[in-house]
């Protein structure tokens, strides 16, 4: 698209395009341009409409993640819809109910996500440049953060709200200790494999029918700039004043808080408190002071007289307390104390406390001389990052103004142009591996015209050009190369046949009462005794065989019950079930438990797919299908 508003602003049309651009803009404003786009939605679910914006931004999001032709399936747009929409409902549903997530829990919330971090700490730039580059404003993600909080929610609400009768949980113990002795023997298509040629015939045909397996995705092979702020930290020597200027903004990082731990003892007071119980108050807990200061152990007269509840039985301690976490008189008179000293009376809205602090932990702080190594590094990036973003904006510009080559760009900033392997849509080794990069070379202005990448920033603080340098279309492996593949594919499907006939006829002769284990001994194939297990522990047994030995029915009159059992590439298992033996109604409390918490492991995310089918069928869905 951008190299198309090239094409189209040189020449003689050029003044007349600008103008028909420009003048819109300024009777209107950029906004109305961005703006328009909110008043046409996709969907409606009961009062709620769902943008074509908002939809279009989660197919963007999902853009190099899948193959594009998928972007494009009716079916997957329908599922991202669906996905819109029970996300409305949700939210609404949750607000009417009166969930609510706090500004400071959500401020929290966002603060906690790893990829907002930097060093173990809420990064805010890095926390824009992560949203820039998805394309989203704060206002935005923050708004689904909270739906998707609210969502949770209800959610972990109803997950956990299942419950269970104890005659589901026995029913369920029952089944699970269950026992059933099962013989089975193997039959291997390669025991079956035929051993002659293919027809030449069959081979063309499977090649002819079965075009898709045998296709050579287009590939591409790149030229590429790389920008990067590590690449502008060169080894400029800080100056000394540098240092210490990053030595106080970095502070925190050297700096160990000091830490206090507190005991308190209270004397409570009524809210509207008169004047004689003020005084009585007073009197007490003046009176408690003398006693500690006199020498009684602090904690045994918080026990005696404290009337805090929470903290009296464990002698009156807080714990570490840190500012902004009790209240103000308390932290004023708690952080003037030095180890082991005793306060004054201080009064608060509960009533009189006295307070000792029972230890304190100094700040600490990392010597200048210690962390200047450290610092030095510090300056260097942060002065990479700083040239990087200065000429950031000249990269983009070069690579823009000057699309029919890297070399300029490379030349202006000393970059080197470098070689990518071959790749497809679906990405590749190395720079190709970036889905932005994958998709970005295979946009019909940079694959078809041979012309530059618009930057691409891959990470806040990298940039990327790119520039198709070699192309191969699409095709259709030839035959010659696949021939023997297709044989190999041809003679395994047909041992698979051979050994499925081979179980349906080894069943016939067993129900009219034959022997597996002579069957299998007579052909060679594996051959496993009958062996008990459970559906918890079928040890060595393969899994499918296992399940079809619990579908069976149960043997009776002493017959033994026999399936063909299809193992895949493996071939066929013929398996006998020869008893089936159930335990007694009383179980050890761990396997009721067991089973009551995989009744509701199942049943709680059962109850919310329900809730939110339920939310679907009361509620009016307007979807415009010409909008998507």
């Amino acid at each position: 698209m951008l190299s198309k508003i090239r094409d189209k602003t040189q020449g003689i049309f050029a003044t007349f395009i600008l103008i028909l651009v420009v003048v819109p803009f300024a009777l209107w404003g950029i906004n109305s341009y961005f703006d328009s786009g909110s008043k046409i939605n996709v969907a409606k679910a009961g009062d709620t409409d769902i943008s074509q914006i908002k939809y279009r931004r989660e197919i963007d999001r999902l853009r190099g993640r899948v193959e594009p032709a998928t972007l494009d399936n009716p079916q997957f747009k329908q599922r991202i819809l669906d996905s819109l929409i029970d996300q409305a409902l949700l939210t609404h549903d949750a607000e009417a109910q009166g969930y609510r997530l706090s500004d400071a829990r959500l401020a929290q919330t966002i603060r906690d996500l790893p990829y907002f971090q930097r060093e173990g700490r809420f990064d805010s730039a890095l926390y824009e440049a992560t949203l820039r580059r998805e394309g989203l404003n704060p206002h935005e993600f923050e708004t689904g953060v909270r739906e998707e909080s609210l969502a949770m929610q209800i959610q972990t609400g109803l997950s956990e709200s299942g419950f269970v009768t104890r005659s589901d949980v026995a029913a369920l113990v029952r089944l699970l200790a269950q026992e059933r002795e099962v013989a089975y023997a193997v039959i291997s298509p390669d025991a079956v494999m035929p051993t002659g040629p293919v027809n030449s015939q069959e081979i063309e045909q499977y090649y002819s029918s079965h075009t898709e397996l045998f296709q050579i995705p287009e590939q591409v092979r790149v030229e590429y700039l790389r920008f990067s702020a590590g690449d502008l930290n060169t080894g400029d020597q800080p100056t000394e004043e540098d240092l210490k200027k990053a030595y106080t903004e970095e502070a925190a990082r050297y700096v160990t808080p000091e830490k206090r731990r507190a005991s308190h003892i209270l004397i409570s007071l009524p809210a509207q408190a008169t004047d004689e119980q003020t005084k009585e108050a007073l009197t007490k807990i003046q009176d408690i002071a003398k006693q500690a200061r006199a020498g009684a152990d602090f904690g045994t007269l918080a026990k005696k007289y404290s009337t805090d509840s929470a903290t009296s039985p464990g002698g009156g301690d807080l714990g570490e307390i840190r500012r902004g976490a009790i209240p103000k008189e308390l932290e004023a008179a708690a952080f003037a104390l030095k180890s082991g000293e005793i306060s004054q009376p201080v009064r608060s809205t509960y009533g009189y406390h006295l307070i000792k602090l029972t230890a304190l932990t100094p700040e600490k702080r990392k010597p200048f001389a210690d962390v200047r190594k450290e610092l030095m590094e510090v300056v260097r990036r942060r002065k990479g990052e700083e040239k990087f973003f200065e000429l950031s904006e000249k990269f983009r510009n070069i690579v823009y103004e000057q699309p029919d080559s890297l070399a300029p760009a490379s030349k202006a900033l000393g970059l080197p142009i470098q070689k990518s392997d071959w790749f497809t849509r679906a990405g590749g080794p190395g720079i190709a591996a970036n889905p932005k990069v994958a998709q970005a070379a295979f946009e019909p202005d940079v694959l078809a015209q041979a012309r530059n990448s618009d930057a691409i920033e891959i990470s806040s603080d990298t940039l990327v050009a790119v520039r198709v340098a070699d192309k191969q279309p699409a095709g259709r492996k030839p035959l010659a190369e696949v021939r023997a593949q297709i044989e190999r594919v041809l003679k395994q499907e047909q041992a698979k046949q051979e050994a499925g006939k081979l179980g349906e006829a080894w069943l016939r002769e067993l129900r009219a009462g034959g022997s597996l284990e002579v069957l299998a001994k007579k052909r060679g194939f594996k051959y496993q005794s009958p062996k008990a297990f459970t559906r918890q522990s079928p040890p060595g047994v393969e899994s499918r065989i296992a399940e079809a030995a619990f579908r069976a029915a149960r043997p009776e009159g002493g017959k033994p019950v026999y399936d063909l059992v299809d193992l895949g590439p493996q071939g066929y298992a013929v398996l006998a079930l020869q008893r089936v033996r159930d335990t007694s109604d009383k179980a050890e409390s761990g396997a009721q438990e067991k089973a009551r918490s995989l009744l509701i492991k199942r049943r709680g995310p059962d109850y919310y797919a329900n809730y939110r089918a339920g939310l679907r069928q009361k509620t009016s869905v307007k979807i415009y299908a010409d909008q998507l």
